[in-house]
């Protein structure tokens, strides 16, 4: 605040040049009264102005923090709608690809490409097309070959004589699995901890049914996986894969441990084992552990030497269940499963009846790292 006898202000003093030559004292007196209260006046004026200003300029402050507020909320709010609208989008993309109808992947002897949920069909480069349909020739030498590998995240996918039935060996021991987990454990209708001996079937000593499935996935034991069926299978197997949409009469007929089936069945068991495994249940998770640390994988095999944009091959996750053999006129080399890379899951499934070999078993792989290099392709 101004002293009150600075240079703005008009106060007069005792002996000031402003005084009037004669006046008496009352009226200087009077005088110095009315010039103390204007001068108030004054101080009062100039007290509420500078307080307008001081509060103009705190509404405007106010009002700039409030449009800024206003600036990151409508931007938050727009980031939200789009985070939205992308996962609306992902999980409608997700529900059409689940209900889709896997009779619509084409069939016949040449390479083909195809889409589960619209019209628009993806292209192979030819480079990539020419060392499939080389694979493929290498291995149709030794037998009959069906395959059928597609992204569960587009739809997209290819596939070559995908209705040739082939003796599937052990690849069914995966699907079988799922169901025994999917219908019977995940619904507390068996115990993971229980011997088979609980249920009616074979006692297999003290094993626990985690222990059969176990050495059934990672080893391939045929032991464990007949004892498997023969104490489950009339628990809902039959339902449960025709619900899937599985009508190959071989599968169905409990007779067969190890039925005959094609790519086109693979790939919709395939599809269901990874709807399941997206659960996330305790046991779940113990499959999806299992099925990554099987001992034969051609599919892994296939795909181990790549390097995809800088990133080693050990940030790809295959779980598998192959299946061989070449014995008592069974003859077969498959394998089928799951592969997991940047955030995309593909279904792989090579189904063939070349006799078992180490030459089979090179071609099996040819085939899943040819497929695997098409992948960019059906994005």
């Amino acid at each position: 605040m101004r002293n009150n006898a600075s240079r703005d202000e008009y106060v007069p003093q005792h002996s000031s040049r402003y005084e009037t030559k004669g006046t008496s004292s009352r009226g200087l007196a009077d005088a110095r009264i009315r010039v103390t209260k204007i001068a108030a006046i004054g101080m009062l004026t100039l007290a509420v102005i500078i307080l307008g200003i001081t509060a103009k300029t705190y509404a405007s402050e106010r009002m700039a923090h409030s449009d800024a507020s206003t600036v990151q909320t409508q931007k938050k709010v727009s980031e939200s709608k789009a985070t939205a609208s992308q996962t609306l989008s992902t999980a409608s993309l997700k529900t059409r690809l689940s209900k889709a109808d896997f009779n619509d992947i084409p069939s016949g002897d040449t390479v083909q490409t195809f889409s589960l949920v619209d019209d628009q069909i993806p292209a192979l480069e030819d480079e990539s097309l020419a060392a499939l349909q080389d694979a493929l020739s290498q291995a149709q030498e030794l037998g009959d070959v069906g395959v059928v590998f597609y992204d569960l995240s587009s739809g997209k996918g290819v596939t070559y004589n995908a209705d040739a039935e082939v003796y599937g060996a052990s690849s069914y021991k995966a699907l079988y699995v799922l169901y025994v987990c999917e219908s019977l454990v995940e619904t507390g209708q068996v115990s993971l901890d229980d011997t088979l001996g609980t249920y009616g079937g074979y006692s297999m000593g003290w094993l626990t049914v985690r222990e059969l499935i176990e050495a059934s996935i990672v080893n391939s034991d045929n032991d464990s996986f007949i004892a498997l069926r023969a104490t489950f299978d009339q628990d809902g197997y039959e339902d449960w894969i025709a619900a899937l949409g599985v009508e190959d009469e071989v599968a169905l007929d409990p007779m067969s441990d190890f039925p005959t089936y094609c790519a086109r069945t693979s790939a919709k068991l395939w599809r269901e084992m990874s709807g399941y495994l997206s659960r996330d249940t305790e046991t779940s998770q113990w499959l999806s552990g299992l099925l990554a640390s099987t001992a034969r994988s051609f599919i892994r095999d296939g795909i181990a030497d790549e390097q995809v944009d800088g990133i080693a091959d050990e940030q790809v996750l295959v779980r598998n269940k192959a299946g061989w053999i070449s014995e008592d006129g069974c003859y077969s080399t498959c394998d089928a499963g799951l592969i997991d890379i940047d955030g995309r899951t593909y279904v792989m499934s090579i189904m063939t009846s070349m006799p078992w070999s180490d030459q089979s078993s090179e071609a099996v792989t040819a085939i899943a790292k040819a497929l695997y290099d098409v992948r960019s392709s059906l994005a």
